[in-house]
């Protein structure tokens, strides 16, 4: 009787033991999963801002870095230079309400025209 209790006992904290690393596992597993996905989103979130090369200059750039406390301490800035170019960040006051009222066409087409106005100011300066 004392061994079938003893074999019960050893056998449910073997069972609970395997349980526990098969959560901590699966939690592992989903918390790279988060992450992957984090990645990705943070990912095209930059390159819908930056340029893909510029991009994946800073990606290598954080991955190749040897000296954690330099990364820290020092931040490379990431300047190209190009002759006879110009950047334009514009706002344009209540886009979104206009692009609720415009059709698809329509809106590209207005943004069209306002961009050929940019460049037509640019190219008389």
């Amino acid at each position: 009787m004392c061994m079938n209790t003893a074999g019960i006992f050893i056998s449910y904290l073997s069972d609970r033991a395997q349980r526990q690393a098969f959560l901590e596992t699966r939690r592992c597993v989903e918390a790279r999963l988060r992450l992957e996905t984090e990645n990705q989103r943070q990912e095209r979130l930059v390159l819908s801002v930056l340029p893909r090369f510029v991009v994946l200059e800073m990606i290598n750039d954080m991955t190749n870095v040897e000296d954690e406390h330099l990364q820290h301490q020092f931040h490379r800035i990431y300047i190209h230079r190009y002759e006879n170019v110009s950047i334009l960040f514009a706002d344009v006051k209540g886009f979104t309400n206009l692009s609720t009222t415009l059709s698809a066409q329509e809106l590209v087409r207005m943004l069209n025209e306002l961009f050929a106005r940019f460049d037509r100011l640019a190219h008389v300066s």
